[in-house]
């Protein structure tokens, strides 16, 4: 209704209506321009300061985590925790990667396991993920003839990497896991 009047009055004022029309919308389409640059950068300021905390670094004691995950999450076996060589052996992960490490593996009768890392830096942190990423296929690989029950298991591991640290656990408790990892974030 109002366009219908605001175009009735700009007809009925003849030549000057028809001028008004014009200015109206060139600045219409001004105002268009304007808000479409404004809408992607009003967002940019919403979104940037949400990134610049991603990139926040974390704080984890490692072996903390390890033994809280160990304690807290409802395994079927018993976890056991190896040294660096068997951890080493198992994961081939350089040393010169790692800062701490603290793995705890099942007796062989479930794939169950909890890997914590302190890599050096975020890029040896991806080479972790990659081996850890790894290590996962090589379970499947054991356990499709071995004992079927356990692949789903090894289907949808939690695997958390952020800034200079990878966490590994594979249970039947993800959202346990993730919630006592959230807890000890610092």
């Amino acid at each position: 209704m109002h366009r219908k009047v605001g175009i009735s009055v700009f007809k009925s004022c003849g030549r000057f209506g028809r001028l008004l029309k014009r200015r109206s919308a060139k600045y219409s389409k001004r105002c268009s321009a304007r808000i479409a640059l404004l809408v992607p950068l009003a967002f940019l300021a919403a979104v940037l300061p949400g990134c610049s905390r991603a990139a926040e670094e974390i704080t984890l004691n490692v072996e903390e985590c390890a033994g809280t995950l160990r304690e807290k999450i409802a395994f079927q076996d018993t976890l056991t925790a190896i040294s660096d060589e068997m951890i080493a052996a198992i994961y081939r992960i350089a040393p010169e990667d790692v800062v701490e490490q603290q793995v705890y593996v099942s007796t062989g009768a479930t794939a169950e396991e909890i890997a914590v890392f302190e890599a050096v830096d975020a890029e040896a942190a991806q080479r972790i993920e990659t081996a850890v990423r790894q290590r996962v296929t090589d379970q499947k690989t054991s356990f499709a003839d071995y004992l079927p029950a356990e692949l789903p298991k090894l289907e949808d591991p939690f695997v958390f990497v952020k800034g200079r640290y990878v966490v590994f656990c594979v249970s039947d408790h993800n959202e346990e896991v993730k919630k006592e990892l959230k807890a000890l974030i610092k």
